[in-house]
């Protein structure tokens, strides 16, 4: 499922595409996606952005379409008189100079029309916002005794991390993922903040992680794959201190990490 760097870059490619653009039709293929667009034609897109795991396409009225790729959906942009596959295809919003395309395999995707923005964001808190200082994570962590990682997960605390970049942020922070993350000190928390920007923003730098489906609005793998240090890597050489990689499951998820510089 894509987390907040693969949906990121997806917002920034095709941002510049649609912003500014008024739609001409939106198009609904898939009678599983309860989506009423009936009123949005004539309508100019005002931005396209992330919203945790989600991406946000907002209009100059206020309402909002909020696509949500799970575990096989792709957006990608079609230019105007180009050829495009109508295999798994879902939804289309027409725009006049060319088509945002929402294909899904497994058909468990969403899309969604809130009123405002606001509706559609989730409750945690943006991992990248600058506001996310170390008073505001230890408000975050406050009271809370779950393990790092599960807490990593959590989208009510901070929204778009997922399996990945939860166990690839207790290895750049050199913290153990099973540990109370109310436990952490001081200095602790400190790289852990560090950690959380990061390797989120890396991960952007190369658009993404490629795992299986995941696809970037232009329709390419991201490049993040050969940049990971320990997720998928069981058994393998720690790139830091050279011992082994190890698996175990925390709630019934895979975590990866190295027992020998995570402390």
């Amino acid at each position: 499922m894509p987390e907040l760097p693969e949906v990121e870059t997806i917002a920034r490619q095709l941002a510049p595409l649609l912003e500014g653009g008024r739609v001409v039709s939106v198009e609904v293929l898939d009678p599983r996606l309860a989506l009423d667009a009936a009123g949005l034609s004539g309508i100019l897109v005002k931005s396209v952005l992330r919203v945790g795991k989600r991406l946000a396409v907002e209009l100059e009225t206020g309402r909002c379409l909020r696509f949500d790729l799970r575990m096989t959906g792709r957006l990608t942009w079609s230019p105007a008189g180009a050829d495009f596959s109508r295999e798994r295809l879902r939804a289309v919003v027409t725009l006049e100079n060319g088509r945002l395309l929402f294909h899904d395999l497994r058909r468990l995707g969403e899309v969604r029309l809130f009123e405002s923005l606001d509706d559609a964001r989730p409750a945690g808190f943006e991992p990248l916002d600058t506001s996310l200082t170390l008073e505001k994570l230890d408000e975050l962590i406050a009271g809370c005794r779950q393990p790092l990682k599960v807490w990593l997960l959590r989208q009510d605390r901070l929204a778009g991390i997922g399996n990945i970049y939860a166990s690839e942020i207790p290895f750049a922070a050199g913290l153990r993922p099973e540990r109370p993350v109310s436990g952490l000190t001081p200095e602790e928390r400190g790289k852990l903040l560090g950690a959380i920007r990061h390797v989120l923003a890396e991960a952007i730098t190369h658009r993404g992680t490629t795992l299986s489906d995941y696809r970037d609005g232009r329709g390419q793998p991201g490049g993040h794959r050969r940049h990971l240090r320990v997720y998928g890597r069981e058994n393998g050489a720690c790139p830091r201190c050279g011992g082994r990689i190890e698996r175990i499951v925390q709630r019934q998820r895979s975590t990866y990490f190295c027992p020998g510089c995570q402390v």
